[in-house]
């Protein structure tokens, strides 16, 4: 009996001494899952395993925020030039109108010749003068002229007092065309184109220049006179 004892002990002790299922720590686990290839081959992130069921949701690119916002802003900028171009367009239509209603060169044929008509005649009158007698183009030239122009006017003419008789000249001037780029009212603004031929007495020498400026026209007394000469000289 006693052997029978000791035999029942050893066969219930036997699955006692039996090694127990080990349960890994919770830090071993985390490293398993770390070291756990994601699926495709991708590694996880961040010690996150990937998972097959619910992939990542991708983050939208930065360079593609920025594009819609730049074209946004490209949008906003043609909205406004356009908007800008129109407002140009009505401004200048309105300044061309302007300048037609005040301009009557543009409108009154007859008052437009009558300008150019006794401008030129002017013209030829101040700027002709014989060496022997200047000094009647310089009366004649005091009642085609006034203002500023006169001034103008008796500052060159005194080099031709000067030199004239010395070199024995004769010039003639004789205006080939005109234009009135401005008239209205009693005041006008005329573009001439002259010629001009110089004739040496003693050698008769002659020579031939072109000649262009602009003059500004004042009536007084029912007669166009010469406010200022423009030679753009500058």
């Amino acid at each position: 009996m006693a052997d029978k004892d000791v035999e029942v002990t050893e066969a219930t002790a036997g699955p006692a001494d039996a090694a127990p299922d080990v349960q890994p720590a919770a830090g071993d686990a985390q490293t398993a899952a770390d070291e756990r290839p994601a699926k495709d081959g991708q590694p996880a992130t961040d010690g996150q395993p990937a998972t097959d069921d619910q992939p990542a949701a991708p983050e939208e690119p930065r360079s593609g925020r920025r594009g819609w916002r730049a074209a946004a802003a490209l949008g906003a900028a043609t909205v406004v030039l356009g908007g800008f171009g129109v407002w140009a367009t009505l401004h200048a239509s309105s300044l061309r109108a302007n300048a037609a209603a005040q301009n009557t060169a543009l409108t009154d044929g007859p008052a437009t010749t009558a300008v150019r008509r006794e401008i030129s005649a002017a013209v030829n009158t101040i700027f002709s003068y014989s060496y022997a007698n200047t000094a009647s183009t310089r009366r004649a030239a005091q009642g085609l002229l006034t203002g500023p122009a006169v001034r103008q006017y008796n500052t060159l003419f005194a080099l031709v007092t000067k030199n004239a008789p010395a070199q024995k000249l004769v010039v003639t001037t004789r205006v080939t065309n005109s234009g009135v780029e401005m008239l209205g009212g009693d005041r006008a603004r005329v573009l001439v184109f002259a010629n001009q031929q110089d004739t040496r007495a003693g050698t008769g020498q002659t020579s031939y220049a072109g000649a262009m400026f602009a003059v500004t026209a004042l009536r007084q007394g029912g007669r166009w006179k010469i406010e200022n000469i423009d030679t753009f000289s500058g």
